[in-house]
């Protein structure tokens, strides 16, 4: 099967989708062209493709699913009998139905997914977590599975949609915190939280809406000055659970 191009979309605050994502793009040795959903998801356009277009979509896991917020996002690609790939980045605890939510979803809008790739990047709560993930290791394992990809196309002239992990009906959304990281005496009021906030619930420094928060911690891990985190004890009970139970390295799965 002859693939003309590939696309390359992700969402990533901070930036391990993002590595994960453009490196198994770059595995394929297609022409290739990368559309970081990280800042626009809110005001994504639609997107169409053809027979001949791969799309390799990329997503950090939030509670085992894809994130409810983006969802809507996910909708506004629309396939003809467009191939597919889907890359999931959890925090070493458990990606669950991540992978057949996101399935059904673009399944729904033509098009056929052919693999996915469950990879690990440091959680966004604590990066005691898969701490350093993704590795480089880990950046040359998905430039394999885009070669990997790639080679599979060129062998088989009729795909059919892979069987992907997880269950139907999936579980539940997480529940929302209605928390968000907010400044410490050590905040030098510089605004580099404003401008990585992927939902723009940072107004300035001193002015969240804790309603709207995704708590993906870019604001924190982004902080020059170590100045942002969530107060008192909202995400404690998870923090310890996670680093009292979720330490053994998990290594990547490949789904092809």
């Amino acid at each position: 099967m002859e693939i003309k191009k590939v696309f390359g979309f992700y969402f990533s605050p901070t930036h391990s989708t993002k590595k994960i994502t453009e490196k198994v793009v770059e595995g394929t040795g297609k022409e290739f062209e990368n559309i970081d959903m990280t800042f626009s998801w809110k005001e994504l356009k639609e997107y169409s493709f053809d027979k001949n277009d791969l799309v390799i979509f990329g997503s950090p896991v939030y509670s085992g699913k894809t994130p409810k917020f983006l969802r809507e996002s996910m909708r506004k690609f629309r396939g003809n009998e467009t191939l597919m790939i889907i890359i999931g980045v959890y925090g070493n605890r458990a990606y669950e139905d991540f992978f057949v939510e996101a399935q059904d979803i673009f399944e729904e809008n033509g098009f056929k997914v052919i693999g996915a790739g469950a990879f690990l990047g440091a959680h966004s709560y604590t990066t005691k977590v898969a701490e350093g993930r993704p590795t480089v290791e880990d950046l040359e394992k998905a430039f394999s599975f885009g070669k990997d990809i790639l080679s599979k196309l060129e062998k088989i002239d009729v795909l059919e949609s892979i069987v992907l992990p997880g269950n139907r009906p999936y579980k539940d959304d997480g529940v929302s915190r209605n928390v968000a990281p907010e400044p410490t005496e050590e905040c030098k009021n510089c605004g580099a939280c404003v401008n990585v906030c992927p939902t723009g619930v940072i107004k300035t420094p001193n002015e969240v809406d804790p309603t709207k928060c995704i708590l993906c911690h870019a604001c924190v891990r982004f902080c020059k000055f170590g100045a942002r985190k969530v107060k008192g004890d909202a995400i404690k009970p998870f923090i310890d659970f996670l680093e009292g139970k979720c330490m053994d390295r998990k290594e990547i799965e490949i789904f092809l």
